[in-house]
């Protein structure tokens, strides 16, 4: 997604108006009002990251669904630095409450303790709500500058000359998948980091470096502009959704690393359950309206439907896969 569009459509998320509250008591169950379960306080979604990335817009698009299905004004706050940490504290300065969100990202709670000792987080201490995307990694080149136009190529070239990556700082996952897929292929090579994928696919496109693994919605546009070839994938089966691409997973070229992003919002561990699940009943349901498919079409992101538990196993399940690959190459 460009910059400018990027920027038209935190304007607009933004701007929406907002409605009043219905008046109920936030402690007031669904089972005592004989209805559906709705805030009374103001919504706060706090983002780790600066406005106009992905989890801040897909946040942006959360929460005008959930303002406009429970009619309660619903704000997103960036708290960005230290990984994450300094958002996770800010959420911590608040009681329990559907009131009090946070988005994350599954890297968060799977590398960033490892990798940052300082940061001692485990999802146990908190809820996850609804998923806002979760999203396939690829491998993406850069054929006019490295000549390299398949797998077998970058193997060559890398054995040849090893490889400067353009992937985020250790504890982010495109760093890992990285030192996982270039550690079991046993090639040298050193990082360039950024601030983003979208930064990371500019160094790519710019020649600064010699590969980018960056999500689907994030390289899409470079791969329709002709700027990027997908080369690889870490998923359990080929990625499909490229126009004339049939993208091959690393697992078939003997490297079993498979890793998936995961987006998502989460309340401290505490909040009663039927008000998560109002809050995730009223997201699926906005998710169904014309609005919400315009707006994930612009930001060029396919919908995720996990609701609390799904996400919980996902996150527990890479967690494992962390571990090892810490252990192996950090």
């Amino acid at each position: 997604m460009k910059k400018r569009d990027i920027l038209a459509m935190i304007c607009m998320l933004s701007m929406a108006s907002a409605v009043f509250a219905n008046g109920k008591s936030e402690q007031q169950s669904a089972s005592e009002s004989g209805a559906e379960w709705k805030p009374d306080h103001n919504i706060t979604i706090r983002v780790p990251n600066s406005a106009g990335g992905t989890m801040d817009t897909l946040s942006r698009i959360f929460a005008q669904g959930v303002q406009k299905e429970m009619d309660v004004p619903t704000v997103v706050k960036n708290v960005t630095g230290a990984a994450g940490a300094l958002c996770l504290n800010d959420l911590n300065k608040s009681d329990p409450s559907i009131s009090e969100m946070m988005a994350s990202g599954i890297a968060f709670f799977t590398l960033t303790p490892l990798v940052n000792k300082d940061v001692k987080v485990s999802l146990d201490d908190y809820d996850p709500i609804a998923s806002l995307v979760s999203e396939d990694f690829v491998l993406y080149v850069a054929p006019k500058d490295t000549g390299i136009e398949n797998w077998d190529d970058f193997l060559a070239y890398a054995k040849k000359n090893g490889i400067t990556a353009g992937c985020n700082a250790p504890g982010g996952a495109t760093h890992m998948l990285f030192s996982a897929l270039l550690g079991d292929a046993g090639i040298k090579w050193n990082a360039v980091s950024t601030a983003g994928s979208n930064k990371d696919l500019l160094n790519l496109v710019s020649g600064n470096v010699d590969c980018v693994i960056a999500t689907v919605s994030v390289g899409s546009q470079f791969v329709e502009g002709g700027m990027v070839k997908p080369i690889a994938c870490f998923s359990d089966a080929p990625f499909t959704g490229f126009d004339n691409y049939t993208v091959p997973t690393v697992s078939s070229k003997g490297y079993n690393i498979v890793f998936k992003s995961n987006n998502f919002i989460m309340v401290r561990k505490g909040v009663p359950q039927d008000h998560i699940d109002a809050v995730y009943n009223a997201y699926m349901d906005y998710q169904k309206t014309d609005e919400f498919k315009a707006l994930a079409q612009k930001a060029n992101f396919t919908p995720n439907t996990m609701n609390g538990a799904e996400i919980r196993k996902s996150v527990n399940d890479e967690k494992d896969f962390c571990q090892t690959y810490y252990k192996k190459y950090y």
